[in-house]
Formats: structure tokens, sequence, C-alpha cells
């Protein structure tokens, strides 16, 4: 089975930017304690851009991609940006193999 791979995105409402990425950080910090089945959740800002994050994740499985989005870090996480997400994108990637 492959890993999960995924690049998420995320452009904030300028007013909200440095609250979203206190509760963002502390999101990368929880799912690194509590998620057994990750393996990278990186958490990076886009160069020039105040409001625009982007989350790296690596997961074992689908179901641990699964699990991370029912663990209640998640769950807040979702429910505390709801009304302050400008834009959310994400991306499965596939690694490429010669």
């Amino acid at each position: 089975m492959s890993n999960i791979i995924l690049v998420v995105k995320v452009k904030v409402k300028e007013e909200f930017a440095n609250e979203v990425y206190t509760f963002m950080k502390a999101l990368h910090k929880l799912t690194h304690e509590l998620d057994s089945g990750c393996i990278q959740y990186d958490l990076h800002k886009i160069k020039d851009q105040v409001s625009t994050f982007c989350f790296i994740e690596t997961w074992e499985s689908q179901e641990s991609l699964d699990e991370h989005m029912q663990k209640e870090h998640f769950k807040n996480f979702m429910e505390f940006t709801e009304s302050k997400v400008e834009d959310m994108q994400i991306d499965f990637l596939e690694k490429y193999e010669e």
C-alpha cells in the first residue's frame, strides 16, 4: 500500500491571518503528537503572501488520513477557521517513479 501525499493550500482572510496561523501551529503540534499514521505534516507560509499557508502531508494510508480528520484537534481547527478562510485547495500527489 502506498502512502497518501497531499498539499493543502489555505488562503486566510487577511484580518484573521495571525489568529489562524496561531491555530495552525497548534494543529501542527497536536497532529505530530496524536496521529500515529502521520509520516510528514509540515506547515509553511507562502513567501510574500501575508495570509496564505500550506500544509505538506504524508500519511501511511488513506485510513490514517481519515482518522486524522476525525480527531478532535482537526475538527476544532475546521470549526474555528470556517468563516476565516477565503479559499482552501487540496492537491493529492503521486510520486513520480522512473
